[in-house]
């Protein structure tokens, strides 16, 4: 009998696990993906039409495969050190599921057109809005990303205002539907800021990101050798520990490449006060030197700043909204877990107390080690498993694709071990 593996969610994380699970099952498995998207590989990251909206990673670390490191380098014939449009890693991620099925005579996939509106864990099953239940041996959940947080001053603002609301930048036409004569506040200054700025700037609209510490990413550029870690990691025990190692080093971009394949084991070896440290004091720090853009996308946003198109600040982004200068705010913050938590399919979860916020509200309590979801009490839940942005609070670096490529080897190992025998 055909066992069943049910994904909530086909971007990149949801299409990596079917094509693992397609890679290493040996007996008869069908995989249904529940993604209202018309194509898998997408999601908010890929979907993008923009061919301006580059990878945030060298195309070299962009491969499905650990142990191919060239194979997305080799599909779309580029260098390693290429940052390729987003939308042209969808297309990759599309062929190789396509390609990795074609040579799977056991597995079978389904993409199911609808999105999930409920979760049931006795046995495992998803809720449909439009095709009642899909049953399964498991579920995954690969949700990727909440929409942006909303801050309160908006949320709770007055019914009537002078300046329009963009509470989540990358809907369908969003950006399309503003035009040269509109001024845009975007309220924060990170990736998808640059994202959202250069878009816009490009077609001569004006644009001023705000943030409290008015920090933009760091930018990519050709590194040193990666400097060896301490041979014991229990040295870094602290975050003080890690800055100070970073600092000790010649060259900070490679320090980062010697800590991200253990920056989970580090973060997982801290206690919950260190964490909380790491998220109070350094947090916007590190994520402007980790998540980089590339050295071309610098380059053009500088010069479209310097034509006067695009401005940053360091302030209080209320302030600015009251002062009437602009007719859109645009929210380019980060995730918001707790509206997540409540929005479908897993608030069902939540209502029955099967789920619960990860470490420090971030995301969702997950095993650090199987990806299970986690009760309350700490219990897994039995056959829900959850890879990706969702396992930020456990795991802390999950979001990006090396991450989540090994994430989804290791999560597709253990369901074909423990269902197809």
């Amino acid at each position: 009998m055909s066992k069943r593996v049910v994904i909530i969610g086909g971007g990149a994380a949801g299409t990596l696990v079917a094509i693992h699970m397609a890679s290493v099952a040996k007996s008869p498995l069908t995989i249904t993906v529940v993604e209202p998207r018309e194509r898998l590989g997408e999601g908010i990251a890929y979907s993008t039409p923009d061919f301006g909206h580059l990878l945030n990673v060298p195309a070299g670390g962009m491969s499905a495969f650990s142990a191919e490191p060239d194979h997305f380098r080799s599909a779309v014939d580029c260098a390693a050190s290429d940052f390729v449009a987003r939308r042209t890693y969808s297309r990759y991620l599309r062929d190789t599921l396509r390609a990795t099925l074609e040579k799977s005579p056991h597995v079978t996939l389904q993409h199911l057109r609808d999105s999930a509106s409920a979760i049931e864990d006795s046995p495992p099953s998803v809720d449909t809005s439009a095709s009642g239940v899909v049953s399964g041996d498991a579920v995954v959940l690969a949700l990727g990303n909440a929409a942006p947080t909303v801050p309160e001053w908006i949320a709770r603002g007055p019914a009537a205002s002078t300046y329009r609301v963009v509470v989540d930048p990358w809907l369908p036409g969003v950006l399309d539907s503003i035009g040269v004569d509109d001024r845009v506040l975007c309220v924060g200054t990170g990736l998808t800021f640059v994202d959202v700025a250069m878009t816009l700037a490009r077609r001569g609209v004006n644009i001023r990101g705000v943030s409290r510490h008015g920090l933009l990413p760091q930018v990519h550029a050709p590194m040193a050798a990666p400097p060896p870690l301490p041979d014991d990691l229990a040295t870094l025990r602290a975050p003080s520990d890690v800055l100070r190692w970073i600092r000790l080093q010649p060259d900070w971009r490679s320090a980062f490449a010697s800590l991200r394949p253990v920056t989970q084991r580090i973060w997982c070896s801290w206690t919950t006060f260190h964490q909380s440290q790491f998220l109070r004091h350094c947090r916007r720090q590190w994520d402007v030197h980790r998540h980089r853009m590339s050295q071309d996308v610098a380059n053009e946003f500088h010069t479209l700043a310097d034509a006067g198109l695009i401005a940053i600040q360091r302030g209080d982004a209320r302030a600015l909204a009251a002062t009437s200068e602009f007719s859109v705010v645009m929210l380019c913050t980060g995730p918001d877990d707790s509206a997540l938590l409540g929005s479908a399919p897993l608030a069902s979860l939540v209502l029955e107390g099967s789920i619960c916020p990860g470490p420090h509200g971030i995301g969702i309590a997950t095993d650090p080690r199987s990806g299970a979801v986690q009760r309350s009490d700490g219990s897994n839940l039995e056959g829900v498993y959850a890879i990706g942005p969702l396992r930020r609070g456990t795991l802390w670096e999950c979001t990006a694709i090396p991450e989540i490529r090994a994430e989804a080897e290791h999560l597709a190992a253990q369901l074909v071990e423990r269902l197809c025998v």
